[in-house]
């Protein structure tokens, strides 16, 4: 199995549903990575941030070094 941690975003809740923007995008990594042995093992997710943000200033990133919790920011999720 090879593990992978997944990386989300979203622009706005005013522009995008956070739940369904998050469902497609995790579907289509799904897709791509499972035929090959691939499993999810990590989540992230951002919500209200541009995708021109640097990946460095993104919330989820600071999230990376604890690869066993699901984490998802901007949202109230856990």
């Amino acid at each position: 199995m090879i593990r992978f941690a997944f990386a989300g975003r979203c622009s706005t809740e005013d522009l995008q549903d956070p739940d369904a923007s998050r469902n497609w995008q995790l579907t289509r990594a799904r897709a791509l990575i499972e035929p090959a042995g691939g499993q999810i093992v990590s989540e992230f997710f951002d919500v209200g941030h541009s995708r021109s943000l640097p990946w460095q200033r993104r919330p989820a990133r600071t999230s990376f070094s604890k690869p066993s919790a699901t984490r998802i920011a901007g949202s109230t999720r856990s």
